[in-house]
């Protein structure tokens, strides 16, 4: 834990520390996740980043790299409960302790709601809600007090949109699983929190100005992005990065009196 002040509070230059901390973070091979590996490193964490994919991965490993603050990789499928529990088992005995979670893994169908299969909902669920369930459940099992487990949910849960609903119930899910797991995880002294993002540039978002070939359509990317930079009071849209500094809050001594939480950053576009 930071080194506390005589009044308990944590002194200004520890608050955003993880030092020696140990961080494991899903999906981290692109987005939201990756910047939130590298922004949790650069702040002195021992990460180990998680993906299905691989290649994804590895430009995670090398980003770090560049920034010299190294990261640890591993394939995951987090729908596989198994799997999720070795990893983590796997991390404390390579580091000692578990002390961060980032659940960032999670995929998106877009369907209209009367012709989603039953093959998509069960994959939507598996992944976005089974995967933040079980690594939460693996994770709250070993990690110690001060320890924090940060969930990334949606703005979709406060406004959805057509061809959005199983993203939506996922993410839904996921808010009422973070503040159960706050609940119980609070004698134990773990945090856990969920995060909101608003609209973000990823790869999951640049599927409206992308065709099937992977070829970007710049024009259709710019009058995409400033419609919905218009939709935020500020006049403008997120980055990965402005998530990955709240994870970095919400991790580190700086969130020490926030859990059971859903901090929404959208620029102001929707307010709860």
């Amino acid at each position: 834990m930071p080194r506390r002040t005589e009044d308990g509070m944590p002194s200004i230059t520890d608050a955003f520390l993880v030092t020696g901390k140990v961080a494991l973070v899903t999906g981290g091979g692109s987005g939201i996740g990756r910047e939130a590996a590298l922004v949790l490193a650069a702040a002195g964490a021992h990460v180990v980043a998680t993906d299905v994919n691989e290649a994804g991965l590895a430009e995670t490993r090398a980003h770090g790299e560049e920034q010299q603050s190294p990261i640890a990789t591993q394939r995951l499928d987090v729908s596989d409960p198994v799997a999720v529990a070795r990893v983590v088992d796997e991390t404390v005995a390579e580091y000692g302790h578990l002390d961060i979670l980032v659940n960032a893994a999670g995929i998106m169908v877009m369907r209209n709601a009367l012709d989603v299969t039953p093959d998509e909902l069960d994959r939507v669920l598996r992944i976005n809600v089974g995967g933040t369930f079980y690594a939460c459940q693996a994770a709250g099992r070993v990690m110690n007090s001060g320890g924090s487990i940060i969930n990334l949910a949606s703005s979709i849960i406060d406004r959805t949109s057509p061809g959005r609903i199983t993203y939506a119930m996922s993410k839904g899910a996921i808010v009422q699983a973070t503040r159960t797991f706050a609940l119980e995880l609070a004698p134990a002294g773990i945090r856990v929190n969920s995060i909101a993002p608003g609209w973000v540039e990823t790869g999951m978002t640049n599927q409206h100005w992308t065709d099937t070939d992977g070829i970007v359509d710049d024009e259709k990317r710019a009058a995409y992005v400033q419609m919905m930079a218009a939709a935020s009071p500020l006049g403008v849209v997120g980055t990965t990065r402005d998530i990955a500094l709240t994870v970095l809050q919400l991790a580190s001594g700086a969130g020490s009196f926030v859990t059971g939480q859903v901090v929404r950053i959208n620029g102001g576009s929707f307010m709860a």
